[in-house]
């Protein structure tokens, strides 16, 4: 399917950032102007995927799984996280858009990104193994039956 290809390219694209990011606040003395230069770009790379999933494939998908109790429940578990995640974003994002708080909390910093990084590549990695796969699968099974 070819919105599952182009969630996945978006996936890359914001573990690129993710790693970039960690790369430069790993360092001994991180610069601070590139950090918020590359949070403002991954922040935005990832709200647009979070979108995407939200208005291309839940809506896409409800047509899909109306019949099946169990998929309605894990669409609305994927959901519900997802907008978890999202507004977990947005305040991160808010908090540390102003280089001098960074530079100011760099601790707080450091663990807050670390956790929301970790949040991310969990769900990252279940949406891949999990999720993805089975929406391939009810997507195939629905153009057979056509």
């Amino acid at each position: 399917m070819e919105l599952i290809g182009k969630l996945k390219r978006q996936h890359q694209i914001i573990n690129e950032y993710t790693y970039e990011i960690g790369n430069e606040m790993d360092k001994a003395n991180p610069n601070i102007g590139h950090l918020v230069e590359l949070l403002s770009i991954f922040s935005a790379s990832l709200l647009f995927h979070l979108n995407v999933e939200d208005m291309e494939l839940y809506l896409k998908m409800e047509n899909y799984t109306h019949d099946s109790p169990t998929l309605v429940s894990l669409f609305e578990q994927y959901q519900k996280t997802m907008f978890g995640l999202k507004d977990s974003l947005l305040d991160y994002a808010s908090k540390y858009s102003d280089p001098l708080t960074i530079e100011m909390n760099i601790s707080n910093f450091r663990n807050e990104t670390l956790e929301i990084f970790s949040h991310l590549k969990n769900r990252i990695d279940r949406e891949e193994s999990e999720f993805y796969p089975l929406i391939e699968e009810i997507l195939r099974n629905v153009k057979d039956e056509q």
